[in-house]
C-alpha cells in the first residue's frame, strides 16, 4: 500500500489548513481584528515564506469573493510585490480593507452573476446556444464564409477592425448598440461612408474609403480560411 504523502507542516500551534481557513472565513464575516490575527499567525509562524503565502490566498480570495475592483486590483498587487520586499505592512492594510469591502453575496449585481453562471451551466448542459451573428467576423472562418456570400462585405460591426470600431460608433449613436437584433450597417451605408472618409482624410490615407492593402485577420493565409 503506497505511503500517504505528509501535509503541509502545521503554522505555529495550528494546522496548516485550519489557520488558512480562519483567515478566509473572517474576513469573509467581516471581523475585522480575528483577520489581523490569523495574518499574523501565518506571517510570523509559517515556516517557509509566510507572507507569500498569505499574501496568494488573499489574492485568491479577493477574486472570488470581493465586489470592489480597487480592492481587488490592490490584492494583485500585494500578491505580485510579496516575494519583491520584506515588508509586511500591505498585508495587513489589505485584509483590513477587505473586511470592510462588500462581497458578492452583499450586492445585488453579485448575486446576479452568480444565479447567471448556474444558468449557464444548465443551457451548456440542455440546451447549447448558437454562435451570436456579430461573432461572425473576418476572426472566424464562418465570417469568411459570410463575407462570399454578401458580395465581399465583412460581418464586422463589432470587431476590433478601423471599420468595426467606426461601426461600433454609429450603432451606438443609432441605438442599435446591444446586440438584440441582426441590425448590419452595411459598407454602402450613407453615413458610414461620410465617417469612414473623414477617418481615412485625417489618417492621411487618400484612397477610397473601404480601400485595404492587408485585411486585418486572425489567419495567415491572405484568402483566409479553406
Amino acid at each position: 500500500m503506497p505511503e500517504k504523502k505528509a501535509g503541509p507542516p502545521p503554522i505555529g500551534p495550528y494546522e496548516h489548513s485550519e489557520v488558512l481557513s480562519a483567515l478566509r472565513k473572517t474576513i469573509k464575516l467581516g471581523l475585522k481584528e480575528e483577520a489581523i490575527y490569523w495574518l499574523n499567525v501565518i506571517v510570523t509562524k509559517a515556516e517557509r515564506g509566510g507572507p507569500k503565502m498569505a499574501a496568494k490566498q488573499l489574492w485568491i480570495m479577493a477574486a472570488e469573493d470581493i465586489d470592489d475592483q480597487a480592492v481587488v486590483m490592490r490584492a494583485f498587487a500585494v500578491f505580485q510585490m510579496a516575494s519583491a520586499v520584506q515588508e509586511t505592512d500591505h498585508l495587513f492594510f489589505l485584509v483590513a480593507q477587505m473586511c470592510d469591502a462588500p462581497k458578492w453575496w452583499q450586492t445585488e449585481a453579485g448575486r446576479e452573476v452568480d444565479r447567471l453562471w448556474s444558468k449557464a451551466i444548465g443551457d451548456l448542459r440542455t440546451d447549447p446556444k448558437p454562435v451570436p451573428w456579430y461573432a461572425l467576423d473576418r476572426h472566424t472562418r464562418k465570417g469568411w464564409d459570410l463575407r462570399r456570400k454578401q458580395d465581399g462585405q465583412w460581418n464586422d460591426d463589432w470587431s476590433g477592425t478601423d471599420e468595426g470600431r467606426l461601426k461600433t460608433t454609429l450603432h451606438h449613436f443609432r441605438g442599435t448598440d446591444r446586440g438584440f437584433e441582426e441590425t448590419r450597417i452595411l459598407d454602402s451605408d450613407e453615413e458610414y461612408q461620410k465617417v469612414l472618409l473623414e477617418r481615412r482624410q485625417l489618417e492621411g490615407i487618400r484612397k477610397r474609403p473601404g480601400y485595404e492593402e492587408e485585411p486585418p485577420c486572425l489567419f495567415d493565409d491572405e484568402e483566409g480560411p479553406g
